[in-house]
């Protein structure tokens, strides 16, 4: 009863099409078999050599995420984005560890099959997308790393979402960013927005304290948790754009 309470109150998945791929071009396919996984992805393809590796939050799936889209379409860069089983039309059931292997798998198809350079890949995980990819950054070469709106871990998350109910206590999903951010040992960019209601900016500024160098933190003004690209605009996309140029230059 406990777990089942648990998996609902971290996993949101939703198999509705928000629209954001009607108007883009686009590829879909399936991946994942080598990890026992049964996956959906997408790829939104620009003439050049980088690509972004998305990973979203624990709400909606890859037809939701226009702003980033056309972030990464601004930049001229290219991007591939999947669903965690259970979410969209991947099968399967999530969790903490089944999102991590979905990771693996999504960049296994980039590197392995489609021979795209790690020196040429970006990780971009917003929300619990963000624990993702930074888990992923750990174990995988990659040019750059991006975090977007990311908490310190489970616990704290429950204590700040559910301060008189002491969940934590019987979580098994840790997420554990504060003690794996200082592991990530290639430029790592993170982004909050300053009025988040959902993961407070604090736990930014306290992963960015905990964070390895090269290491930038933007916090972006009048942002909450969902928003943060369409509300810093063209100066937080030049500076996305200049973080991503500089590392793969770097690598």
């Amino acid at each position: 009863m406990i777990r089942t309470i648990e998996r609902l109150l971290t996993f949101k998945p939703n198999s509705d099409d928000h629209g954001a791929l009607e108007s883009r071009e686009h590829i879909r396919c399936r991946f994942g078999k080598e990890f026992a996984l049964d996956l959906d992805g997408v790829w939104l393809p620009q003439p050049s050599d980088t690509t972004v590796l998305f990973i979203h939050g624990n709400r909606h799936n890859i037809t939701r995420f226009g702003d980033h889209y056309d972030l990464f379409r601004d930049l001229g860069v290219s991007c591939f984005a999947f669903d965690y089983p259970g979410y969209g039309l991947s099968r399967g059931s999530p969790s903490e560890s089944v999102l991590y292997a979905s990771a693996r798998a999504a960049y296994s198809f980039l590197v392995h099959h489609h021979q795209i350079a790690p020196t040429s890949l970006v990780l971009y995980g917003c929300s619990l997308g963000g624990a993702v990819a930074l888990d992923l950054a750990i174990h995988h070469k990659a040019a750059c790393l991006v975090t977007e709106s990311t908490f310190t871990n489970s616990h704290a998350m429950a204590k700040q979402l559910y301060p008189y109910i002491p969940i934590q206590r019987f979580m098994t999903n840790r997420f554990q960013n504060d003690t794996k951010v200082g592991d990530v040992h290639y430029p790592h960019l993170l982004l909050h927005g300053e009025r988040d209601p959902l993961v407070p900016v604090r736990m930014a500024i306290e992963l960015h304290q905990r964070a390895s160098e090269p290491k930038q933190l933007l916090i972006v003004p009048e942002a909450t948790h969902t928003n943060t690209i369409s509300v810093g605009g063209a100066p937080l996309r030049e500076a996305i754009g200049a973080f991503i140029k500089t590392a793969v230059a770097g690598r």
